[in-house]
């Protein structure tokens, strides 16, 4: 006998938004289905899949028989599209003993829930050395690519081209998705600037009978 007016919204506005967000009924309509949207809102963590409602609020309406009736809730999951991860480029060229450096990224895949920690290291200090030795990813961060210097360390040997390893060490993070996650080591090759030979050096004088 007069309009019926039903607000809606959802339980969590980080994971599901609802249009609109109320509909109303009237004599002439009240018996036509109305279509309300659920829509997933997407984040950039790999937190599963997430349950929400969409919360009916009771109507409102001159009409005793409707005023503050409450109709059921409905129960949705917005599915997730993030899977934790690490990414590392290929190294960029090869470090070489006369001073030569290469360089390769590392970056995280997903937002993560606390800070990630990443060590970097040499597996031969004496061909190359890596800069910085950690980077540490934050949640307003995580998604800023940090490039790793390998720089060519120089010996007096002729030992030829050294291929080594930097090593990416697991990450250490209070978030279990990220603690322990374990990324590519990147194969580097330090080139030598070193030939085998003997130098005789010219004769200081003539020799005399």
């Amino acid at each position: 006998t007069a309009n019926v007016m039903i607000g809606l919204s959802s339980s969590d506005v980080n994971e599901g938004t609802v249009s609109p967000a109320g509909v109303t009924f009237t004599a002439d309509n009240w018996n036509s289905p109305q279509t309300v949207t659920v829509s997933g809102v997407n984040d950039h963590m790999d937190d599963g899949e997430v349950a929400y409602a969409i919360v009916t609020a009771a109507a409102a309406s001159a009409d005793a028989n409707y005023n503050g009736l409450n109709a059921a809730d409905l129960s949705v999951t917005n599915t997730d599209d993030d899977t934790a991860g690490i990414t590392v480029t290929p190294i960029s060229g090869d470090t070489s003993e006369g001073g030569g450096t290469a360089t390769f990224t590392i970056v995280l895949d997903t937002q993560p829930a606390s800070d990630v920690v990443i060590g970097i290291s040499s597996s031969d200090l004496t061909e190359g050395l890596v800069w910085p030795a950690t980077v540490r990813f934050t949640t307003a961060n995580w998604n800023v690519v940090r490039t790793i210097t390998v720089s060519g360390e120089d010996d007096p040997v002729d030992d030829g081209d050294v291929a080594f390893t930097v090593f990416t060490g697991a990450a250490g993070s209070t978030d279990a998705n990220y603690s322990g996650l374990d990324a590519a080591d990147v194969s580097v090759t330090n080139l030598d600037n070193d030939t085998a030979g003997i130098t005789v050096g010219a004769i200081s004088r003539n020799t005399t009978e």
